[in-house]
């Protein structure tokens, strides 16, 4: 018989497997813009390319050092406040512990995770510019950690190697479907070369993505042309940039979409990454990318950086391509490039007001955003479907998240309300103006009871969706047979999240976003910020209903539209 603690972490990863499973390790589509997020940053200013490895270099140095606090297990635990409002209540921190230990492995039927061992992998980085790749040592028994100035120095000889046209775009083929992937991946093994290439970059600390050009003005969709990022390019160029590159014709592959952290730094002072999703979710990821960046903004340059250093070139990775490689290679570009094309994307930047003022109403900001993406919909295609949020559930052990759902009975009533009017109050025409503003705002407010409450439940343990999934692997395990509901076709359209969203919150004034899941539906990551939200809107092209500009547009309308609504009942 186990003992009570035992028994409880050992059920606590088994289920927490199951969700890996359902969510991410049994889905075999291709990781970018299906399932890995991307950010851009507020660019960075460099006169020279020295200027530019300077800031690397720092960046890497402090993610080092970030390192030596995870490999001593002395990182500060964040803090929520309770269900009661009063005491606080510890986050579970296992995913800040694992970002960088951990690689995502293809497989035929099943992707895995590998959990790295600290004490023979994370002691080299590896460098992608040009579609090559190299590795840096950072550590060494002989001589510890790497020092500033020899990694400026390291990079700047990668920086300064000039691109071949020759070089196999091996990256591109972590873009392909994960079945496609594995198979790719196991002719590449058949080579000792590649085995050792393999292992380098699976084992790495992270990969950063030096690209040396910009993205085409053709990516460019947002919805205020004041939204301009710099050199032409917009908010949306810059998305694109960070989460696929362009395709094969620019950026995609020098990446490695396997690895949790895709760090990127572009020609133009572009600053972002993307992240391989099932290692872990955006606040953990974000929020160390963020504090790291912040730190090497706040550093005064120093001279020392002048001073030469005497390290070998670093080491290059060269390829020994079959015929059937080279093959897979070109099937995985032609898929990839598909998907970036389908990709639509769409930057709404609202600042007629912020969270202060949703504050002031005394309304969750959170639940008020849902409600306007639930008016949207609704004002675009005439009814509301499944709708994803993710509420993170850190509170537990092992915690990842489970789904709030915002399209409700109450949300419903509201959004025909705002739409159509109250038929009930409609034959008083006198008194029908202030009848029918003050029914849609009591209808507001039964929506936003019924939202805040689906937020709150589902961050305490509450919600719905992982205790279904948890019985149908039960059942699995158990050998019995799957319950009916799971076969209805309510529960097939239950699952189907045309509209899937998540509030995405950073310190700074970040572009965050992801692609659709599934083909005809949206993505929508919003960033509350005190200067007002930032919205990232994506659909498919090919798809034909969906246009992520028509959702920002509407979306904007709609902010409007509810603030309108709020005003006008208080000067009643």
């Amino acid at each position: 018989m186990l003992p009570l603690d035992l028994l409880e972490s050992t059920w606590l990863q088994v289920a927490t497997d199951w969700w890996l499973n359902d969510m991410y390790l049994e889905v075999p589509l291709a990781l970018p813009i299906n399932s890995n997020p991307g950010l851009a940053a507020r660019p960075k200013n460099f006169s020279n390319q020295r200027d530019a490895a300077s800031f690397l270099a720092r960046f890497l140095m402090e993610l080092l050092n970030y390192q030596e606090i995870l490999d001593s297990k002395t990182l500060e635990v964040e803090h929520v406040k309770s269900r009661d409002g009063q005491s606080m209540q510890p986050l579970c921190m296992a995913q800040h512990y694992q970002i960088f230990r951990i690689h995502r492995k293809p497989g035929d039927n099943k992707d895995e995770h590998i959990i790295l061992n600290r004490t023979n992998s994370g002691d080299h980085i590896i460098i992608a510019h040009h579609n090559q790749f190299y590795s840096i040592p950072v550590r060494a028994a002989d001589r510890g950690k790497i020092t500033e100035v020899d990694m400026i120095e390291q990079l700047l000889k990668i920086m300064e190697a000039p691109p071949n046209p020759h070089t196999p775009p091996v990256g591109i083929l972590t873009s392909a479907s994960r079945p496609t992937w594995f198979q790719a991946r196991q002719e590449l093994l058949k080579n000792e070369c590649n085995r050792h290439n393999l292992e380098l970059l699976e084992r790495c600390l992270c990969i950063v993505c030096i690209d040396d050009d910009i993205l085409p003005v053709t990516f460019n969709e947002s919805c205020k042309k004041e939204n301009e990022w710099l050199n032409n390019r917009d908010y949306a160029n810059v998305l694109h940039h960070s989460l696929h590159g362009g395709g094969s014709r620019y950026f995609g592959a020098n990446r490695w979409f396997d690895k949790t952290v895709n760090i990127i730094l572009g020609k133009d002072g572009m600053w972002g990454l993307t992240y391989e999703h099932s290692a872990g979710e955006a606040p953990a990821i974000f929020s160390i990318f963020e504090n790291l960046t912040d730190k090497v903004d706040a550093i005064t340059s120093s001279e020392n950086n002048q001073i030469p250093s005497h390290l070998p070139m670093p080491e290059k990775l060269e390829w020994k391509l079959s015929e059937q490689s080279l093959n897979d290679i070109r099937e995985a570009t032609t898929a990839f490039d598909g998907l970036v094309e389908d990709l639509d994307l769409c930057i709404l930047w609202f600042d007629e007001y912020s969270k202060e003022f949703i504050k002031t109403c005394n309304i969750s900001p959170d639940a008020y955003i849902q409600l306007a993406l639930q008016l949207t919909y609704f004002r675009i295609h005439g009814h509301l479907v499944a709708t994803y949020e993710s509420a993170s559930i850190r509170r537990f052990a092992l915690g990842r998240v489970d789904v709030i759902r915002s399209a409700s009975p109450e949300s419903l009533d509201w959004v025909k309300a705002m739409c159509q009017g109250d038929p009930e109050m409609l034959n008083d025409v006198q008194e029908e103006g202030t009848k029918r503003q003050q029914r849609i705002r009591e209808l507001f407010d039964l929506a936003v009871k019924r939202q805040t409450k689906e937020i709150s439940d589902n961050i305490n343990g509450h919600g719905i969706d992982n205790h279904l999934m948890g019985l149908k692997y039960v059942a699995k395990m158990t050998g019995e047979n799957v319950p009916e509901l799971f076969n209805d076709e309510s529960f097939t359209i239950l699952q189907h999240f045309a509209l899937s969203t998540s509030q995405v919150t950073t310190k700074n004034d970040a572009i965050v976003g992801y692609g659709p899941v599934v083909p005809d539906g949206y993505g929508c990551a919003y960033n509350l910020r005190k200067n007002g939200f930032i919205f990232s809107i994506s659909a498919f092209h090919s798809d034909g209903r969906t246009s992520a500009k028509k959702f920002a547009q509407v979306l904007e309308t709609s902010l409007r539209d509810m603030a309108k609504m709020l005003k006008n009942i208080q000067k009643q």
